[in-house]
């Protein structure tokens, strides 16, 4: 077991225990610690199963590491077997559509595509179509329209259900309206060939947890807490997913900093780290408590000055 000092900012957030709190952590303040540290805490000092925890962060690499870094804090007394539930936030999506994705219309364990196989699908719809509008001889077309179409997936927002405006002839709608007829061959498509991309994970998770309150709660109740690490860089469709899920005063930790937002050109909403305290409540129905971080034990000297 890996022992570890808190500092006294860190022990103010141990302190509260189980409960729903918005940690905003600077840079170099050690989130992934404080996070690691809160969770081992909660296992160790309040009763909690590793397995009724649920912690969320944004890649792969962050997953693996918080999950080393937990496993290192609860030590040996453990029982092997018993991990904590640490997921990408597409990949907690893609959980949920592997086991409910039959109510959705996908296979069961739909097979998530690639960026370079989703462009290939935009090219085919693309070659296959007449336009008036769209410049075909701009070799970045195909890469504007999936941009255009993950914009709208992470609104929670379907090409069907952008109408025509009143100002159709005007720019930018001309060109906008017949790149939204090519998304729409391109959704058509995944469907007969039973594929999903990463934009797909979170609107149709997100759109089964809304419809029936049976799916959400039955993956709410299998935790107690879900600790959401990064949450500066989720875009509102992940936030919706999230509050169906585990609102209304369901134990939820966010850490986060909006000063380091980096995904906000893919749609990552700072909004989202900032209302937290109005999306989410205490188990009392009481706004969720507010701690920072702000000692840096990442920088020198120089650059601290």
């Amino acid at each position: 077991m890996t022992a570890v000092n808190p500092t006294s900012e860190q022990q103010q957030i141990l302190d509260l225990g189980l409960d729903t709190i918005r940690v905003s952590a600077g840079a170099g303040t050690g989130k992934t610690t404080t996070v690691a540290m809160l969770i081992a805490n909660l296992v160790n000092h309040h009763g909690m199963d590793p397995e009724n925890v649920l912690g969320i962060t944004f890649t792969n690499k962050a997953a693996s590491e918080l999950a080393d870094r937990v496993r290192s804090y609860l030590g040996p007394d453990i029982g092997p077997g018993r991990e904590v539930e640490v997921h990408t936030y597409h990949g907690f999506a893609g959980q949920i559509l592997s086991e409910f994705g039959l109510l959705a219309g996908l296979d069961r364990r739909p097979e998530v595509i690639t960026p370079t196989f989703a462009r290939q699908i935009l090219g085919e719809a693309f070659s296959n179509s007449d336009f008036e509008h769209i410049d075909i001889t701009w070799a970045g077309r195909i890469i504007r329209i999936k941009h255009l179409g993950d914009r709208l997936g992470d609104h929670l927002l379907e090409p069907s259900d952008l109408a025509d405006p009143a100002n159709a002839r005007e720019a930018p709608w001309p060109e906008r309206l017949e790149m939204l007829e090519i998304l729409k061959t391109y959704q058509r498509t995944k469907r007969e060939l039973s594929v999903v991309d990463y934009s797909d994970l979170i609107t149709l998770s997100t759109r089964l947890v809304r419809e029936s309150s049976e799916i959400a709660g039955t993956i709410r109740d299998r935790y107690k807490v879900v600790v959401l690490d990064e949450y500066q860089d989720t875009n509102p469709a992940q936030r919706v997913l999230l509050t169906s899920i585990f609102g209304g005063g369901f134990p939820v930790v966010a850490v986060g900093d909006i000063d380091q937002t980096i995904y906000e050109w893919r749609g990552a909403s700072a909004e989202n780290f900032e209302n937290f305290t109005t999306h989410f409540s205490r188990p009392d129905a009481s706004p969720p408590h507010t701690r920072e971080l702000t000692g840096n034990y990442r920088s020198g000297q120089r650059i601290l000055d």
